[in-house]
């Protein structure tokens, strides 16, 4: 590249329209001042030159710090997850003006020139700007890619060209934008400066998978249904999960964004505690084309306190109706999550009407779900299940004794108990035969 082109380039970078918020991304922005001074007329100071080449090799070792690896993939992620009026047009409207795409064209193609430009290249070009070559010499030159990038299967360096624009038009209208472009799932924690939105992302979600649970077919394939026609835009329900602990009621409705959030599939957790901000969340979720659950976990309150009032709200209808993309997953380990109290089938004169009250919480939910403790065999069936899939050999005949201990000291059966089991026997492995803690009772 010589000095023309890179004038051209920069008065390209000058006219971005769309994407000029990338501009101001620090390893975008450090990268456009070091071909600001390597195009002055004039010799430029060997110091400037210097600081900003030194100030790019600084943003590109913050990129790969961050698991981007380089400047690409930095130039990409401030494309598709920072907020921009462009990102908001492409996620609301099916067809998008011409000028709109005119403009991301042009704009993905300068910053993919931009971002793709070598170390080597600027090198040369700072010392024709003025650069002694004593200097020159003395410089790091970066790598294009540093190590294993963050993987993401939605998004590639062929978006950052002319033919791009189709494809991030496309990302917009099934992922979103901002954060829930970025995250898989959020937590309510309220709203700060450091979370403006109240939501904090979950860029790592719990990994576990629908194909390695075992058992309650029947009820993971009616929540697996209901949320396809969640996906598909169809009326979906909203589900209450209740039953024993450590059934698997909180692992089913995380393994679902396992399987669904390259579809669109999102899920924001809020606590029992923030039940109160769902007219909020559900305010902020309307205006995103994903599709939304808002799973509250461990229900159980008194009928007294505003959360109750506030998710009983929101699941029989108030003024304001529940948006289209979002349907509301709860778990309980009770069906009445409601508390009685003894004293209410005492005193109170219109018992069956409290009695119908506190149910009537359980009963606004769609769809109901039971969750109950497997019995010893199922218990069993799912030890074995979970060995097999970790790939421990075992004799099953020598490990069922174990395994049926196992329930004693902790308290009965349930997945939760096979896994801590299969847990406790991978652990003896690593170290072979008589590895740490082989004598011992998995129940000690």
């Amino acid at each position: 590249m010589d000095i023309f082109e890179l004038k051209a380039l920069l008065l390209d970078i000058d006219c971005m329209t769309a994407l000029r918020h990338v501009t101001r991304n620090p390893a975008m922005a450090a990268l456009i001042r070091l071909c600001r001074v390597c195009a002055q007329e004039q010799g430029e100071d060997s110091a400037a030159l210097t600081q900003a080449y030194c100030d790019a090799y600084d943003a590109w070792l913050g990129a790969a710090a961050g698991g981007r690896g380089g400047f690409v993939r930095e130039a990409l992620e401030a494309v598709l997850f920072e907020e921009s009026a462009a990102a908001s047009l492409c996620a609301r409207m099916d067809e998008l003006p011409y000028s709109l795409m005119n403009a991301l064209s042009h704009d993905l193609h300068v910053l993919g020139r931009l971002a793709a430009m070598e170390p080597a290249m600027f090198l040369l070009l700072c010392e024709r700007a003025g650069m002694s070559s004593q200097t020159a010499v003395r410089l790091p030159v970066w790598e294009p890619v540093l190590g294993r990038e963050a993987f993401d299967p939605r998004i590639d360096s062929g978006m950052l060209s002319r033919e791009g624009a189709k494809r991030v038009a496309a990302f917009f209208r099934r992922h979103g934008t901002g954060l829930f472009a970025r995250c898989p799932g959020c937590t309510w924690v309220g709203v700060s400066a450091q979370y403006p939105l109240g939501l904090r992302g979950i860029r790592k979600p719990d990994p576990i998978r629908l194909e390695d649970m075992v058992l309650y077919e029947r009820e993971r394939g009616t929540l697996v249904e209901n949320t396809r026609r969640l996906l598909a835009g169809h009326p979906a329900c909203n589900i209450l999960l209740y039953g024993d602990k450590g059934t698997g009621k909180s692992a089913t409705v995380k393994a679902l964004l396992t399987s669904m959030w390259l579809e669109g599939l999102r899920i924001v957790e809020v606590p029992l505690a923030h039940l109160t901000n769902l007219p909020t969340i559900f305010s902020i979720l309307r205006e995103q084309p994903c599709k939304f659950i808002v799973f509250v976990d461990d229900l159980a309150f008194n009928d007294s306190c505003p959360e109750y009032t506030a998710l009983k709200t929101v699941l029989e209808g108030g003024l304001e109706a529940r948006p289209d993309n979002v349907v509301v997953y709860a778990t309980s380990n009770r069906r009445n999550i409601v508390r009685q109290r003894f004293s209410e089938r005492q005193d109170d004169v219109n018992e069956r009407d409290t009695l119908e009250e506190k149910f009537s919480l359980a009963d606004r939910f769609d769809l109901r779900l039971t969750f109950a403790s497997p019995t010893q065999e199922e218990y069993f069936a799912i030890c074995r299940a979970l060995l097999d899939a970790r790939g421990i050999p075992y004799d099953w005949e020598a490990l069922m004794p174990r395994a049926r201990a196992w329930t004693v000291s902790h308290n009965g059966c349930s997945p939760r108990i096979a896994r801590q089991f299969a847990d406790f026997v991978a652990g003896e492995r690593p170290g072979g035969e008589g590895g740490p803690g082989a004598d011992a009772s998995p129940g000690a």
